[in-house]
């Protein structure tokens, strides 16, 4: 077994001789898109095909018939009942009855963490693993490393975050999103997911824990493109149903999984566009919806096997989607696009126009949060947002947030009241 912070020589040769065989690859061909557009599209959230990912997500390939670095035990959970308590048996806290606090957890580049306890109105705790740097200047390709910000999720009391694309990095779990703990390194996973009572760590072949310190191997996508992209959990049929897409250049697929990621199924109809430039499933109304940086959304009435395609704003970037309990809301730039079914869209202007959404949360109260989208919209350029209605929206003031880091992922939960996020 290798533990946490170790890695044989064996391994660490086969990485760093991919690599550089990967970077050499890259410096030659170039991406088929071209570099800015893909460092553009990495960003905000969606890894961008490259012979760097492509590197990456085969080392990932090759190692999994290795030894897998399980920092404690778990056993096999095909079916774990949501519950409202930790494996330790300690009660997760609950806002609502005043043993916790509500907070927005925003993670980016550089392993950047930023907390908000107060429903979006300022942000703390801010941190990283390099505050100095700046992404995207001197040659430094924050999409590329160790520390990339590539999933949130929360669950179980829990925080799950997974840093590190195109070189190995790592999962951390935290409590209350201020201090966190390293619990599976040496991957490289495009986004995490909670659902029935499991986290699921999005690679060829994932990774699942039930509070994101013990991990194990779950199955492979059996999807027909390497790179695996985003996934989500949706409460649809008996058990709910995790979602994956996966995309390599111009192949791409849909999976499903109603075993916590044991076994998995290709959509069975799904045309091309289907999982191109992915930003994220969300489901409501017994539909479910999957927005792309082209604009426009896949949606599905069976719970992601069958998919149709919605044209809502023509090349133009879609964020990813929020079900507010009524509607789906998807942005683009300063335009909120929403609909009741995912079939009929309906777009309205943001107030003041100078909003440009990226990466977006809401809270259950009906909170919206988020953070500046576009390119080279950070450190001095870097915005938050705040908005009880998604339309409207509060730019908040530069004394209420640390200009930083890129941010890709802004999820919502309950935390145990402390001094920096007292009770209220």
């Amino acid at each position: 077994m290798v533990r946490e912070g170790e890695k044989t020589d064996v391994k660490r040769s086969a990485w760093f001789g991919l690599w550089w065989l990967a970077q050499s690859t890259a410096a030659c061909m170039g991406n088929t898109e071209g570099d800015a557009q893909d460092a553009a599209r990495d960003v905000r959230g969606t890894p961008a095909d490259s012979a760097v990912d492509v590197a990456a997500d085969r080392f990932d390939g090759v190692d999994a018939s290795a030894p897998v670095d399980v920092v404690t035990p778990l056993m096999d959970v095909t079916s774990v009942p949501d519950s409202a308590v930790l494996d330790s048996g300690v009660a997760v806290p609950d806002a609502s009855s005043g043993t916790g606090v509500g907070v927005f957890v925003a993670q980016g580049h550089m392993g950047r963490i930023t907390v908000s306890c107060d429903d979006g109105r300022t942000w703390v705790g801010n941190r990283s693993t390099d505050d100095a740097a700046r992404c995207f200047t001197g040659g430094l390709d924050c999409d590329h490393n160790s520390v990339a910000g590539r999933g949130l999720a929360y669950g179980n009391g829990t925080f799950v975050a997974t840093f590190g694309w195109g070189m190995p990095g790592v999962v951390k779990r935290s409590r209350d999103g201020l201090t966190w703990t390293d619990t599976l390194p040496g991957h490289t996973f495009a986004d995490v997911a909670f659902g029935n009572g499991v986290f699921l760590a999005n690679e060829r072949t994932l990774q699942r824990s039930t509070d994101g310190s013990g991990w194990m191997r779950a199955g492979d996508t059996t999807a027909r493109p390497w790179n695996v992209r985003t996934i989500d959990f949706i409460n649809h049929g008996p058990r709910g149903r995790f979602l994956v897409s996966a995309e390599s250049g111009a192949d791409r697929d849909i999976v499903w999984s109603d075993d916590n990621g044991s076994t998995w199924r290709i959509a069975a109809a799904r045309p091309p566009e289907c999982g191109q430039y992915a930003k994220g499933f969300a489901y409501g109304n017994g539909v479910v919806i999957l927005t792309s940086g082209q604009g426009h959304v896949c949606r599905s009435t069976d719970g992601g096997d069958r998919w149709t395609l919605v044209s809502v704003a023509p090349m133009r970037e879609l964020s990813s989607p929020v079900w507010t309990g009524n509607e789906f809301f998807a942005w683009a730039g300063n335009q909120l696009h929403r609909s009741r079914d995912g079939a009929a869209w309906q777009s309205t202007a943001l107030v003041p126009s100078s909003v440009s959404i990226g990466a977006v949360a809401r809270s259950p109260s009906g909170t919206f949060v988020s953070v500046r989208g576009g390119w080279q919209t950070w450190y001095d350029q870097q915005r938050f947002y705040r908005s009880t209605d998604g339309i409207n929206w509060e730019v908040l003031p530069n004394t209420s947030f640390v200009g930083s880091h890129p941010i890709n992922w802004i999820e919502y939960g309950t935390a145990p009241a402390g001094t920096v996020c007292p009770a209220r």
